[in-house]
């Protein structure tokens, strides 16, 4: 026989009585009232529920009607059927698998699951909300960039060459090039077509160089990078809010820094992919697929190493190896040509 402490609360009533439950050997219960020891219920436990199992409540038991009996004591358990939350609490070997287990597989989807779902329903976007999200990009960008430097006739020189080597190449024209004054040398392509050129972009490569980086930028467009980042980044911030829901403080940093090198990964793929792009269409343009190469060598930094945990961290593949992708790939082109 056990004696449990607690109180006890009618189905429909917001009062409650300070009760002791008496557990006997068979299987039966009784509630009796705890100033005068009145019988209060009856029944057996096989016909009542136990409560869920919640870290720091105590576990209450439910009776057929709804009443309910709620137990001073924090370990009281009143069924080894509590589902399996109770299973989990008695078996530890099970609750440490769990900790290591569901980490890796919220990674794997992240990592793997996240950016493959992108990737399928990136062609689905309507092209309409592409179109609003680069004209509301470009417009907040333009708060932090300076009016381009460069004077109308280069310019005029730069978007006739860029539009000779896309027809040459079979591309569109869907893009729109734009140039900007910002900081180190770059270019950035916008999920509308748009296509962004820095003045020091400019200045540090050759005409040829900097068709080679248009090239690689319009593969962001045309293969519909924008668009995969905008469900990975929706889908991502879905499953965090679903994780941490009102969190704040340590676990928000941890959390997301973890979101930060799941988008990494994917952008370097996407850039992977983006210069397979470039190559492809310099090719197809009659121009040298190593260009790539030569206007990532030529940025400043070139010379820099990169270690594995360096690439890693960055949201962009180390440079040498896309150089000697690029030079990889003029190689197979000279060897198509010799043919």
């Amino acid at each position: 026989m056990q004696r449990i402490e607690g109180v006890y609360s009618m189905a429909g009533r917001s009062d409650v009585r300070h009760a002791t439950a008496i557990v006997s050997d068979v299987g039966g219960i009784r509630i009796l009232a705890h100033d005068n020891n009145i019988e209060l219920r009856y029944s057996q436990l096989s016909d009542c529920q136990q409560g869920d199992i919640l870290p720091g409540l105590p576990v209450e038991l439910i009776f057929p009607d709804g009443d309910r009996f709620i137990p001073n004591e924090l370990s009281v358990r009143w069924s080894h059927k509590g589902g399996l939350l109770a299973w989990l609490e008695s078996h530890l070997v099970a609750v440490v698998l769990a900790a290591v287990l569901v980490p890796l597989c919220m990674w794997g989807i992240l990592v793997e699951g996240v950016p493959k779902a992108a990737q399928i329903s990136a062609p689905y976007i309507p092209q309409t909300i592409l179109d609003q999200l680069g004209k509301s990009s470009l417009t907040t960008l333009d708060y932090f960039l300076d009016p381009t430097k460069i004077n109308e006739d280069e310019q005029a020189q730069i978007h006739t060459d860029w539009k000779a080597a896309r027809e040459a190449a079979g591309l569109g024209d869907h893009y729109r090039l734009l140039f900007r004054s910002g900081g180190s040398p770059n270019a950035f392509a916008l999920p509308d077509g748009t296509l962004v050129v820095f003045d020091s972009l400019v200045r540090d490569l050759t005409p040829d160089e900097l068709i080679a980086v248009l090239f690689h930028e319009a593969g962001h467009v045309d293969l519909r990078h924008g668009a995969q980042m905008v469900v990975q980044a929706s889908v991502t911030s879905v499953i965090y809010g679903l994780l941490i829901g009102d969190l704040e403080g340590l676990s928000e940093v941890v959390l997301s820094t973890g979101i930060s090198l799941s988008q990494n990964a994917f952008s370097r793929t996407m850039e992977t992919s983006a210069d397979s792009f470039a190559h492809e269409h310099l090719s197809k343009a009659g121009m040298n697929p190593s260009l790539l190469g030569d206007a990532l060598n030529a940025l400043p930094g070139a010379t820099r190493e990169t270690n594995n945990w360096e690439e890693y961290l960055s949201s962009h593949p180390d440079r040498d190896k896309r150089i000697d992708a690029a030079k990889a790939h003029q190689d197979n082109h000279d060897e198509d040509a010799a043919e």
